[in-house]
């Protein structure tokens, strides 16, 4: 009688233990997913964050390329002001 309460108590005791690793593994297959998922989450917004700042260059160079082609050019006889001929383009 002694044996078979012992092994009841026994299986018992390791049926809790097999559970609660259960629950434990359930705990950090969560938290794994969490992670990776802002692990992720944190690569597209620094790939984001990057395509922002090639785009914010690839505009400066462009307005760079229109101002230098867009020089004004003045007329050598100005018959009037010369603050109007600043504002006048051939």
């Amino acid at each position: 009688m002694r044996v078979l309460t012992f092994l009841l108590v026994t299986l018992f005791a390791l049926a809790n233990v097999m559970q609660a690793q259960r629950y434990d593994r359930a705990i950090y297959e969560a938290l794994l997913n969490d992670l990776e998922r802002e692990f992720v989450e944190r690569e597209l917004a620094q790939h984001v964050l990057e395509k922002r700042e090639l785009l914010r260059q690839d505009r400066q160079e462009l307005d760079r390329v229109r101002r230098a082609s867009e020089k004004k050019s003045y007329p050598r006889n100005c018959y009037f002001s010369p603050i109007q001929c600043l504002f006048t383009r051939n």
